[in-house]
């Protein structure tokens, strides 16, 4: 009895090179200046210690399901390495990106409004992915998710991030968080983005110092007259 319940354990556990790689989507620009044609792109991040084979995997982006665009991909992403998919067109509309994987996301990426718009990466090729399909990796922004988009648990995924303005990106941190990114890295690590009461108070104690300073000089001058 004892025996027959470790080999059923063992069958539902599966070996252990089946499980997900942890790659993950974590930067989108979705909304170039000029248009969007040719110039979006979307940044993987293999944040495990093998090297990934991605010709069975696959980009999908929506809408009311991921399934108003797709993108086959392929190529391989190092441990530790980021993956950078779209354009082909690479200029200074959209970050100069260096394409690891050169093609044109047709339909573009959604530009969301009230609505949220997702974008998410799957672990089988393309033509298998259906509307019920789990993804492995999403990220949802802009208004509410009235769609009803999953993440990667299948249930209802909750929006990370607001809609970027035109030129900017959405980014994950490496604390997790999602923010706007207003000067896009794509292929490289984030870069952190000043939260605006921080901002404010910088250049207000920038201001308070060089004040101090103006008026140490002036009555430096008084006092040599």
């Amino acid at each position: 009895m004892k025996r027959s319940l470790l080999f059923a354990a063992f069958l539902c556990a599966g070996p252990a090179h089946a499980q997900i790689a942890p790659i993950s989507v974590v930067e989108v620009f979705y909304d170039a200046v000029p248009s969007d044609d040719g110039l979006e792109w979307i940044e993987l991040w293999n944040q495990g210690d093998v090297a990934v084979d991605l010709s069975t995997w696959s980009l999908g982006w929506g809408g009311t399901t991921y399934l108003s665009g797709q993108a086959v991909l392929s190529g391989v992403i190092a441990p530790g390495a980021r993956f950078v998919v779209g354009g082909p067109t690479s200029s200074a509309d959209n970050a100069s990106p260096v394409f690891d994987l050169a093609v044109d996301l047709d339909s573009d990426l959604q530009n969301s409004g009230t609505t949220a718009d997702g974008v998410a990466l799957f672990s089988v090729p393309a033509e298998e992915v259906t509307a019920e399909t789990v993804p492995v990796s999403v990220v949802l922004y802009g208004g509410e998710n009235e769609s009803g988009l999953v993440d990667a648990t299948g249930g209802v995924a909750a929006v990370d991030v607001e809609d970027a303005p035109s030129g900017s990106s959405i980014e994950r941190g490496l604390d997790g968080i999602w923010r706007v990114q207003p000067a896009p890295t794509p292929g490289a690590p984030p870069q952190p983005v000043p939260e605006p009461g921080r901002v404010v108070l910088a250049a207000a104690g920038a201001a308070a110092v060089a004040s101090l300073r103006a008026d140490r000089r002036t009555r430096g001058a008084r006092s040599r007259q």
